[in-house]
């Protein structure tokens, strides 16, 4: 088959779900990696796409990491905004422990991250890292917070909407909307709508690149 392009989605702190696509494609879907001219991902995708395209044998272990991150995260008082507790060294530790030592040649023009410039708003997709640390830089800028990256006069965020590298396949999360489908009787006898969950999502049928 052609080439084609593998981007995941910006999820923010739901990269965990991304994780669990790329573990499915590494067990199920070698065939399909083969043919993948490039990987593309913004905020916590840009961290998914550059393990898979790196260290795809590390992923299990990227997925513990993330798991016990977010379990050290929930202790903390504020979460990630806890003072003293730094959110961005911890998240580099877990970052420098698990790209090998040649990552950035690995990736280079082959990972495309999506980063917006904290000064000028402007978005733009960077794919050629002349060294690891230049990658790391790169793959945790879009996972900073917004004021933490405008106060070291980086870059932050990531538009998914630049990760168009036609053909490509994209990794979306569920969307999920709130919507009212029924009436409540509450304990005092008044009636309220009730508000479910309703799941939209485009349906991806490639059975056939799964094959192994």
């Amino acid at each position: 088959m052609p080439h084609i392009n593998l981007s995941f989605a910006a999820c923010g702190f739901l990269g965990v779900y991304h994780l669990g696509a790329a573990s499915a494609l590494c067990k199920h879907g070698r065939k399909l990696l083969k043919d993948v001219k490039a990987f593309a991902g913004a905020s916590a995708g840009s961290l998914v796409a550059s393990v898979l395209l790196t260290a795809p044998q590390k992923i299990e272990e990227c997925t513990k990491f993330t798991c016990d991150f977010a379990e050290e995260i929930r202790r903390q008082s504020f979460g990630a905004l806890t003072p003293g507790y730094d959110f961005m060294a911890r998240l580099r530790s877990g970052v420098e422990s698990i790209l090998p030592a040649n990552a950035h040649e690995l990736a280079h023009d082959r990972l495309h991250v999506s980063i917006t410039n904290t000064r000028t708003g402007r978005n733009c997709l960077v794919c050629r890292f002349p060294s690891r640390e230049h990658l790391i830089q790169h793959i945790l800028a879009p996972n900073s917070a917004p004021i933490q990256a405008a106060t070291a006069g980086g870059c932050f965020g990531g538009d998914s909407s630049t990760l168009h590298l036609l053909p490509t396949l994209s990794v979306l999360l569920h969307q999920f909307r709130l919507r009212s489908s029924g009436i409540r009787s509450t304990a005092g006898g008044s009636r309220r709508p009730v508000d479910e969950p309703s799941v939209f999502a485009r349906d991806v049928h490639w059975p056939h690149l799964l094959r192994e």
